[in-house]
């Protein structure tokens, strides 16, 4: 997606941009940390907002992946057998439906 992108706020795919800058200013004024977004301190919410800050850690290395995204505490009140990866179609079924989820 960064190399992709026609911005000066990227160089050699890394996020790179002055926060002197108008639009810096701007970020640091107006986008606020995630967690200040957090309205309660159940568990419920305390568990989609980890999530959800995994899923959008910048570094893509760092990023929770599919599988655990989808172990993750926030589902756990999924009954067992409605999560998707405890699909038991066959392993071509699976693969199938894992392929047709992706479009």
């Amino acid at each position: 997606m960064a190399r992709k992108t026609k911005t000066k706020y990227f160089y050699h795919g890394k996020l790179d941009w002055d926060e002197k800058s108008s639009a810096g200013r701007y970020v640091r004024e107006n986008c606020k940390p995630l967690h200040r977004y957090q309205s309660s301190e159940d568990q419920e919410h305390r568990h989609l907002f980890d999530l959800v800050s995994r899923m959008l850690e910048y570094e893509p290395t760092s990023r929770i992946t599919l599988s655990d995204a989808l172990r993750h505490p926030f589902f756990d009140k999924i009954p067992h057998h409605q999560k998707l990866g405890e699909y038991r179609g066959s392993s071509e079924d699976s693969r199938e439906r894992s392929h047709s989820l992706s479009r």
